[in-house]
């Protein structure tokens, strides 16, 4: 059923063009605006990166500045003097002056005296006090480090982060600078601490509204991949947290870009990487977003695209309905009204109702069925008029030929009770006589009406046997001649062609005044071919003659019964030529 429905195969092709359009336009719209989004969050991320990093650098570079400052003090020179030439081990204090180092951004400041590696010593500002830094092995293996690049550099330089092993402590860093005009061939090395707070409130945005969203961060990476800012998902993440991801080695290979990764978290985000420029450290800064989040306007965009989209589509199939019925109802009418034709009923008459193909169509299908009432017309005419013919014919012969020998019979039967004995005995003989006379005449008639010898003895016996009867009424010279393979096994199309035959040599014997007949039968490898040629006086044919001329209008239906065709060739005073041809399939 549906693979017939017309209106179902139209609603289909119309529903799949205009959900393909639909879709066509919705993904390419989606993957446009997705492209773009992609583009805007990663030009963001590289943005705020910009920022961060511009920060962070003149964050170290003021405290560098601040350090040459402070390096430079009266002040901080008098007592790292003063200390140098002092006994070791001992505090001093220095109440008259204390120098406040945390207005510069500094947590705590110290002083690193020495000759060598070996023979250093360590002292911490406290408040006006100056006092040996002790039981804190760790930030002294850090002060001593900063000590030894600081000796054999009058710049600052700077001392990185370092894991603490005491529970709850602070990483700390160090930068240093070497105090100049120290005596005494000792090198004193001024030292200040930067918090990892300091460096944490540059670096970590936990607020929606600065740009990074519900998930959005940018922090610092050491080349170990250890982080050196917090985390905004991770506490205590400072030298705690690896991050050995494609952006941070990518950065490290002095990359600079942006890019889909998996973050440190595992998790599919948006991330834009560089290099910190701090001389003495060497630092990655990565700003990320997860990609989720980025998404979310592309995931609305897609349920709306997803939404309209529905809508649409149950719009374009109620359309598709509408559009599908106005084409097919007349296609279904159509159908219903051929039907009836094929029924035999040809009283149909369709009113167009437009002037488009249907209309068009629909005034083809009316006259369609006009010309088959008169095609039918002339077909019943021909029949009536064929049969009433053969009547008539039948009629005659009965009551010339049939009818007044069997009166002279009778005749001669009444005449026997005047006659002697002798006489009769002789009529008797005349009335046997006649009586075969009669019997053959019967046998004729009967023979014109269904020749029996079609099936006796083939289609070539009974032409002959035709052409014979028809010579000896008619007084024509008729000749016939058969060659090839013209066998034919059905016997109605035996038939037809012999009644095809038989009445073109009817007609030419009435009509052409011709003195002289051929007829051939030809069997080809493909065809059986009938000929029926006269050296008559001919006529003009067209297809007016044709509709007519019961004769010939009989024949062509026989020949298009038989799937064949047949060719008339006449004009006047040059004969006529009939050539019938039957595809041997078919017979």
């Amino acid at each position: 059923m549906f693979k017939k429905s017309i209106n179902r195969r139209l609603m289909i092709l119309f529903f799949i063009v205009g959900l393909s359009s639909l879709s066509t336009i919705g993904i390419y719209s989606y993957l446009n605006a997705k492209d773009a989004l992609l583009k805007r969050t990663l030009d963001q991320l590289t943005s705020i990166r910009v920022i961060k990093k511009g920060q962070i650098e003149f964050f170290f570079n003021e405290r560098f500045n601040n350090l040459k400052l402070i390096s430079e003090n009266d002040y901080v020179k008098r007592i790292s003097s003063e200390i140098t030439t002092s006994n070791q081990g001992q505090s001093s204090s220095f109440s008259n002056k204390e120098l406040d180092y945390s207005i510069f951004g500094f947590d705590n400041m110290y002083l690193i005296i020495g000759r060598d590696s070996t023979d250093l010593s360590i002292y911490k500002f406290q408040g006006s006090r100056v006092v040996p830094l002790k039981n804190d092995f760790e930030v002294a293996q850090q002060l001593i480090e900063l000590w030894l690049k600081s000796r054999i550099s009058n710049e600052p330089t700077i001392v990185d982060f370092k894991k603490r092993s005491i529970v709850d402590s602070e990483s700390q860093c160090f930068i240093g600078k070497q105090i100049s005009g120290i005596s005494n061939q000792k090198v004193c090395v001024l030292a200040l601490q930067i918090s990892i707070k300091d460096i944490n409130s540059i670096m970590l945005e936990d607020s929606p509204e600065n740009g990074l969203g519900q998930s959005g961060e940018v922090y610092l990476v050491g080349d170990d991949f250890l982080m050196r800012s917090n985390s905004r998902f991770i506490p205590n993440s400072v030298l705690n947290t690896f991050v050995k991801t494609i952006s941070a080695t990518n950065a490290f290979k002095d990359k600079v870009g942006s890019s889909l990764i998996d973050d440190y978290r595992t998790v599919a985000c948006l991330s834009s990487y560089d290099r910190i420029n701090v001389s003495g450290i060497n630092w990655a800064i990565i700003a990320e977003i997860d990609y989720s989040e980025a998404m979310i306007p592309i995931v609305s965009l897609r349920n709306d695209i997803v939404f309209i989209s529905i809508v649409i589509c149950v719009f374009l199939f109620s359309i598709a309905h509408i559009i599908s019925k106005t084409i097919t109802k007349p296609i279904v009418k159509l159908k219903n009204v051929a039907l009836k034709i094929g029924e035999g009923d040809l009283e149909v008459n369709l009113k167009p109702k437009s002037s488009d193909e249907i209309g068009l169509l629909y005034n083809a299908f009316n006259t369609m069925a006009e010309q088959l009432k008169e095609e039918r017309s002339k077909r019943m005419t021909a029949l009536y008029d064929g049969q009433e013919l053969e009547r008539q014919r039948f009629s005659r012969e009965l009551h010339d030929g049939l009818g007044q020998k069997l009166i002279a019979i009778k005749l001669q039967l009444e005449s026997t009770s005047k006659q002697n004995p002798e006489e009769t005995r002789a009529t008797i003989e005349e009335v046997k006589s006649s009586f075969l006379k009669t019997i053959d005449e019967v046998r004729q008639i009967s023979n014109n009406l269904a020749p029996n010898i079609l099936n006796e003895s083939g289609l070539d016996v009974a032409l002959k046997n035709l052409c014979n009867s028809v010579q000896k009424s008619s007084k024509i010279e008729i000749e016939f001649s058969a060659d090839g393979e013209y066998s034919v096994h059905d016997p109605k199309v035996k038939f037809y062609i012999y009644r095809i035959a038989q009445e073109a040599l009817n007609n030419a014997v009435k009509h052409s005044s011709a003195s002289r007949i051929q007829i051939q039968l030809i069997g080809s490898k493909d065809n059986i071919i009938l000929v029926v040629e006269d050296d008559g006086k001919g006529f003009v044919y067209d297809d007016n003659f044709c509709g007519s001329c019961n004769g010939i209008y009989n024949m062509k239906e026989r020949a298009h019964l038989l799937n064949g065709t047949i060719d008339i060739e006449t004009e006047p005073l040059m004969g006529t030529t009939i050539r019938l041809k039957v595809p041997k399939l078919f017979a």
